[in-house]
């Protein structure tokens, strides 16, 4: 198993069993039938910008926490 795998596995076990499922829910939903195989290109486009804003140090990356907790917030608003 890769270290990147085994820390998301790490922070999934951390989250409640709501949230567990909400993002399970949310993980089936992209990859059902309905979905695109590949991300639309202004998805792509808006990432490369981002990041590379990150790294020439235009802006900065969100702590894990932070972003932790807005997306524990945004699961609890939209009850799955």
């Amino acid at each position: 198993m890769s270290k990147d795998f085994e820390n998301i596995l790490e922070q999934v076990h951390q989250l409640t069993r709501s949230e567990q499922l909400a993002l399970i829910a949310s993980i089936a939903r992209m990859l059902s039938d309905d979905e695109p195989d590949v991300l639309p290109e202004y998805i792509v486009q808006e990432n490369n910008r981002r990041l590379a804003a990150y790294d020439a140090g235009k802006t900065k990356g969100i702590p894990y926490k932070e972003a932790l907790n807005s997306v524990r917030e945004q699961i609890s608003r939209n009850k799955f």
